[in-house]
């Protein structure tokens, strides 16, 4: 029988995927970079649900409200595979993220720096969330197309081939708007800058639907 069904509006990012092309000593390299506020394969319609709720308790104390973050999936071309011991393809190509060149435009004037630190995903949460103490923090810059980052995809994840880096603002999550614009930091690759450009929020309004649930028969 029908049933109405819905999935509350959110913020989000305008776009999730960049292709680069570099030339390297070994010749012309492609470079993706995915980027993602939710582990957008969690189940469910209420995307808050989809986010960690990030903070550092050691550092920030144990009632810290969860700080704002971003996801970067990057990996160039046919890359091999970490997560997947004993797969083949080509050899890394090394990206390096300084989150401490990073910031979030405000939108009021105002403008807030990025934590120094990239945080690493891990495989002790099922989900592309970033580790929540300072044992996973890396300083920058920091090469987040390298085996360490790529060893731990999650079992739930926006990516199944490559893992993720995570840069991190020191702001309210629940603060996000769309005034906001988001510099990760400055990437670069084999000395030449990427020109990831700056992430655009949007808000995605509610969708309503009618569901179809089957009868259940005695």
């Amino acid at each position: 029988m029908p049933y109405p069904r819905e999935r509350p509006g959110y913020i989000d990012l305008c776009k999730s995927e960049y292709e680069f092309s570099i030339d390297s000593p070994g010749g012309k390299k492609d470079i993706i970079i995915e980027t993602y506020l939710y582990d957008h394969a969690i189940p469910g319609n209420y995307m808050p649900q989809k986010r960690s709720y990030f903070t550092i308790p050691f550092v920030q104390g144990p009632e810290a409200r969860p700080e704002f973050y971003v996801q970067l999936v990057p990996w160039n071309k046919g890359r091999q595979r970490p997560s997947r011991p004993g797969s083949k393809g080509q050899p890394p190509v090394p990206i390096m993220l300084d989150t401490r060149k990073g910031w979030i435009d405000l939108g009021d004037g105002k403008r807030l720096s990025a934590r120094p630190d990239v945080f690493l995903g891990t495989t002790s949460f099922p989900y592309d969330f970033p580790g929540d103490n300072m044992k996973y923090a890396r300083p920058s810059p920091y090469d987040i197309n390298s085996d360490e980052v790529h060893r731990n995809v999650p079992r739930i994840t926006n990516n199944d081939d490559y893992g993720s880096a995570y840069v991190v603002f020191k702001i309210y999550q629940e603060y996000a708007n769309v005034k906001w614009t988001i510099y990760p930091g400055e990437l670069e690759s084999e000395g030449q800058k990427i020109p990831l450009p700056p992430l655009k929020l949007c808000w995605q309004p509610t969708v309503k639907w009618i569901g179809i649930e089957s009868l259940m028969l005695p």
